[in-house]
């Protein structure tokens, strides 16, 4: 649809004590998403598949090192028009800096999500914890 424009997003997990944790990003520039944590994601480019995008995305917001992803599990479309993904981390301490539009990143649970994070993004949270819990059992 000519105008409208795609973003997708990636969801980083590790499993701690039996409970997923998610890492998550704060913009430097509070005029995009505000000053809570928030799922990484931005615009499909040209050229670009939705997932292809998150993992950038996430590689420029998170510091996220592609090789140490498992292959991205798409989770479901949100907003209208972004495309989440996930994927587990194979080593959480492997992560380059973020790109410099990032003040902050961290590794929550939902819990800890529902407090400092998008209140937004909190369905979609809700959503890959359930995704965790039974593609691991």
């Amino acid at each position: 649809m000519k105008g409208k424009l795609y973003r997708a997003g990636l969801l980083p997990y590790v499993i701690e004590n039996n409970e997923p944790k998610f890492l998550f990003m704060k913009p430097a520039d509070a005029r995009y998403g505000g000053d809570r944590y928030q799922i990484a994601k931005g615009k499909v480019e040209e050229g670009e598949t939705s997932e292809q995008a998150a993992v950038r995305e996430a590689m420029e917001e998170l510091g996220l090192v592609e090789t140490n992803i498992s292959d991205p599990m798409f989770l479901g479309e949100y907003l209208g028009r972004t495309s989440f993904y996930m994927a587990k981390v194979f080593d959480k301490t492997l992560f380059n800096s973020p790109h410099f539009e990032t003040s902050d990143t961290a590794w929550l649970t939902l819990a800890e999500y529902q407090d400092a994070g998008r209140q937004l993004h909190v369905p979609i949270v809700q959503d890959a914890v359930r995704t965790v819990y039974l593609t691991t059992k």
